[in-house]
C-alpha cells in the first residue's frame, strides 16, 4: 500500500489547465502587486478554514510541483506574518481580470533606463527620479503614446497642455 502512494497521481487534462491558469494568474498578480510592495497572496483554505500566506516563488513551486507529481505539498505556518504586505488571492485575481478586461496588459511595463531631465541611470524601475524627483509618469506615457503611433510633437503639446513639465 505504501508503494502506491509514492506513484505520482495522475492529473486529468481539466486539473492541468486549471493549474497552468492558476500559474498564468499568480504571474500576472506578482508582475501588478510587487511593485506595491506586496510579498505574495493569501488563500482561505476550505480544509482547515485557516488562511494560508504563500509568498510568490513558494506558491508557484507548488503548483509547478502539482503538475509534476499532481500532489500538493505539506504547507507549513508562515512565520511572522504581516498581514498588510500579501493580497488576497480573489482580489488580485479579480483585479488583473479587470486590466485584461480593459484591454491593459498586467504584466507589461515601460522600462526607463535614465531621468530625461538629469540624465541619471536607473537601476531598477523606479517612479520618481532618485536624484531630481521627477515623476517618470509623463515619461511613460509619451513612450505609451508614441509607440501607438502619435506624431511626437503631438505628444509633446498634449503633455504640456495637460500641465506636465517639458522634458
Amino acid at each position: 500500500m505504501d508503494d502506491e502512494r509514492d506513484e505520482p497521481y495522475e492529473l486529468t487534462a481539466e486539473e492541468r489547465r486549471d493549474i497552468q491558469s492558476d500559474l498564468d494568474d499568480l504571474s500576472s498578480m506578482r508582475a501588478v502587486f510587487s511593485s506595491q510592495s506586496v510579498k505574495g497572496v493569501v488563500i482561505a483554505c476550505q480544509e482547515c478554514g485557516a488562511n494560508h500566506f504563500y509568498e510568490w516563488e513558494l506558491l508557484r513551486d507548488n503548483l509547478e510541483h502539482m503538475l509534476r507529481s499532481g500532489e500538493p505539498r505539506m504547507h507549513e505556518p508562515a512565520f511572522d506574518i504581516v498581514e498588510e504586505e500579501y493580497i488576497q488571492w480573489d482580489y488580485g485575481k479579480g483585479y488583473v481580470d479587470a486590466l485584461t478586461d480593459t484591454g491593459l496588459e498586467p504584466d507589461r511595463r515601460i522600462e526607463l533606463t535614465r531621468c530625461p531631465w538629469c540624465q541619471v541611470p536607473f537601476a531598477e524601475d523606479h517612479a520618481f527620479c532618485p536624484r531630481c524627483g521627477r515623476s517618470m509618469g509623463a515619461v511613460r506615457l509619451y513612450q505609451e503614446l508614441i509607440g501607438k503611433g502619435m506624431e511626437e510633437r503631438d505628444v509633446r503639446a498634449m503633455l504640456v497642455r495637460a500641465g506636465f513639465e517639458p522634458f
